[in-house]
C-alpha cells in the first residue's frame, strides 16, 4: 500500500517544526562546539594523546555505568510524557513518577560504582591504581540522575528552550573550568574537569526546568508498580545500550591494553570528530523527532513521519558531511594538534557513514515507537556485535584508515538490518524517493572522499560544496 500523502500546509508545517528545533539545537551545538574547540585544543596541548585518552576511558565507563543503571528511562518515558502533557491528572503524576524513579536510581548507580571501583580499575586499566578515580567519579551517578529526570521531563514536554538554555550554560561554565585546571594541573586534571562538567548539567536542570510542569508526588514503591510498562520497555532499551556501550567499552580497552593510551586518544579525537560534531545535527533533529514519531497511532502516518525525517536529514547533512570531509586535517588543527594527525584517515573515509547513521537511526526509532523491546535488543546487540568484528582486525590491518571503512559498513549493515525489520516486521515503506536521495547523499560524500586523497580538500571543496549546498537549501523547500 503507497504510503499516505499529506497535503503541501502540513508538510510545510512539518519541515518549519523540525527546522526549527534544529535552529534551537543547532544554535546550541555551535556554542557547545565553540567551547568544546577552546576545551579540547587546550586538553591536546598540555595533556597530549596520553590525556585525551585517559578521559575517554572514563567516560565509556561513566556512560556504562549511567546507561545500564537508569534502565533507559531517558527514552522509554518520552512517549508517556508526551501522551499525557495535556492531562491535569495523569500529567502530573507521570513526572511525578520519572523523577522518583530516575533519580533512585542514579542513587543505586552511586552505591554500585563506589562498591565496584577496585574491579572498574581492573577490568579498564589492569591494575588498581585508579580506584580513586572511580570513586570520586561515582558522584557523576548522582549527578546524572538528577539531569537525566529533568532533561527526560523537557524532551517529554516540548521544552526544547529550556533544554538549549541548559545546554549552553553548561558548556560555557565547564570551559570557563576546565582551562584553568588543565593549565595548571595538566593529567592530573582529568578526574576535577569530568566532575565538574557533570555538576554544571544538573546545576542548570534546577535552574532551567519548567516550574509549571506540576509533579504529583509518589513514593518509590507506587512509581515503580503504576509505570511497569514504561519500566519494561526500559530494561530491553537497557539491554540493548548495555550490548552497544560494552561493545564501545570492549574496543577502548582492547587499545589501551594491546597497543598504547596515545592510541585510544587518537582514536578519541577521530570518534568525537565524526559522532559529536557531525553527527550532533541528526541529534539536534531527533530531540522533536522521537516524542512526534512516538505519538503517532496509524501507519502511513509513522511512514510518512520517518520519510520525511530522513529527507530533511540528508539534505541538511549533504553538505555538512562534505565540508568535514574535505577539512579533516584543519579540524584536527582546530581542535586537537599535528599529535592527533594519525586519526585523518579515520576522519575522511568514516565521514560517508554518517549518513547510513542518520538514516538507519531514523528508522530505528519506530521500534521503539512501536514498544518492541525485544525486537531492539536484536536489532543493537546485532550492530554492537558487528562493531568489534569489523573494527578490531580492519585496526590490526589497516590502522587507523580501517577504522574509518569500519565505520561505513558498521552502519550500512545497522540500515540493512533495520530497514529489514521496518519493511518485514511492521510492513511499513520509505516514501518514493527517500531510497535514491539517501544512495545520491552517500555517493556525493564518496566523491569527496575520492576527491581528498586525489586532488586534495580544498580543490573538492571548492568543487562539490557550492552544487551541494544549493541542492540542499532546494530540497529543503521542496
Amino acid at each position: 500500500m503507497a504510503p499516505m500523502k499529506e497535503d503541501d500546509n502540513k508538510v510545510h508545517s512539518t519541515t518549519s517544526r523540525v527546522l526549527k528545533a534544529l535552529g534551537i539545537f543547532g544554535g546550541v551545538q555551535v556554542a557547545s562546539i565553540i567551547c568544546s574547540v577552546i576545551r579540547t585544543k587546550l586538553a591536546a596541548l598540555w595533556i597530549g594523546p596520553a590525556g585525551v585518552g585517559l578521559m575517554a576511558v572514563y567516560n565509556s565507563t561513566i556512560e556504562l555505568m549511567t546507561q545500564t543503571s537508569q534502565l533507559s528511562l531517558n527514552q522509554s518515558t518520552v512517549p508517556d510524557l508526551a501522551k499525557t502533557r495535556h492531562d491535569s491528572v495523569a500529567g502530573p503524576a507521570t513526572v511525578g513518577a520519572v523523577r522518583k524513579l530516575i533519580r533512585s536510581l542514579g542513587l543505586i548507580a552511586f552505591a554500585l560504582m563506589l562498591v565496584f571501583s577496585p574491579l572498574m580499575s581492573r577490568w579498564a586499566f589492569g591494575d588498581t591504581t585508579h580506584i580513586v578515580a572511580f570513586c570520586v567519579l561515582s558522584l557523576v551517578m548522582i549527578f546524572n540522575g538528577f539531569t537525566n529526570s529533568e532533561a527526560t521531563i523537557m524532551r517529554g514536554y516540548d521544552r526544547l528552550k529550556e533544554l538549549a538554555r541548559m545546554a549552553i550554560c553548561t558548556s560555557v561554565a565547564t570551559v570557563l573550568t576546565a582551562v584553568p585546571l588543565f593549565y595548571f594541573f595538566r593529567i592530573k586534571a582529568v578526574v576535577p574537569v569530568l566532575l565538574f562538567s557533570y555538576g554544571y548539567n544538573s546545576l542548570f536542570a534546577l535552574i532551567f526546568r519548567p516550574k509549571d510542569i506540576k509533579a504529583a508526588k509518589t513514593g518509590l514503591e507506587q512509581a515503580w508498580r503504576e509505570n511497569k510498562s514504561m519500566l519494561s520497555l526500559g530494561m530491553y532499551m537497557t539491554v540493548s545500550t548495555f550490548v552497544s556501550l560494552l561493545a564501545s567499552n570492549i574496543f577502548v580497552i582492547y587499545l589501551n591494553r594491546c597497543y598504547t593510551d596515545t592510541a585510544v586518544g587518537i582514536y578519541q579525537a577521530g570518534y568525537t570528530l565524526i559522532n559529536t560534531y557531525v553527527g550532533m545535527i541528526f541529534m539536534a533533529l531527533s530531540m522533536e523527532f522521537y516524542p512526534r514519531l512516538s505519538a503517532a497511532r496509524e501507519r502511513s502516518r509513522m511512514e510518512v513521519i520517518v520519510s520525511h525525517e530522513i529527507k530533511i536529514a540528508m539534505w541538511v547533512l549533504m553538505p555538512v558531511v562534505v565540508g568535514f570531509i574535505c577539512c579533516g586535517k584543519l579540524a584536527l588543527d582546530i581542535l586537537y594538534s599535528d599529535k592527533f594527525y594519525g586519526a585523518l584517515p579515520f576522519i575522511i573515509i568514516g565521514g560517508a557513514g554518517v549518513l547510513f547513521r542518520a538514516a538507519s537511526n531514523c528508522i530505528a526509532y519506530t521500534i521503539l515507537a512501536k514498544g518492541s523491546g525485544r525486537l531492539y535488543i536484536i536489532t543493537e546487540t546485532a550492530s554492537a556485535v558487528s562493531y568489534l568484528v569489523l573494527y578490531i582486525p580492519l585496526f590490526n590491518r589497516f590502522g587507523y584508515m580501517g577504522l574509518g571503512i569500519g565505520y561505513v559498513l558498521w552502519y550500512a549493515f545497522y540500515y540493512a538490518v533495520v530497514y529489514y525489520i521496518y519493511r518485514k516486521r511492521f510492513g511499513m515503506r520509505l516514501r518514493k524517493g527517500i531510497s535514491t536521495l539517501i544512495a545520491t547523499a552517500f555517493g556525493v560524500a564518496l566523491l569527496a572522499v575520492a576527491g581528498t586523497y586525489t586532488i586534495g580538500g580544498w580543490w573538492t571543496l571548492a568543487i562539490l560544496l557550492p552544487p551541494t549546498t544549493y541542492a540542499a537549501l532546494k530540497g529543503l523547500r521542496g
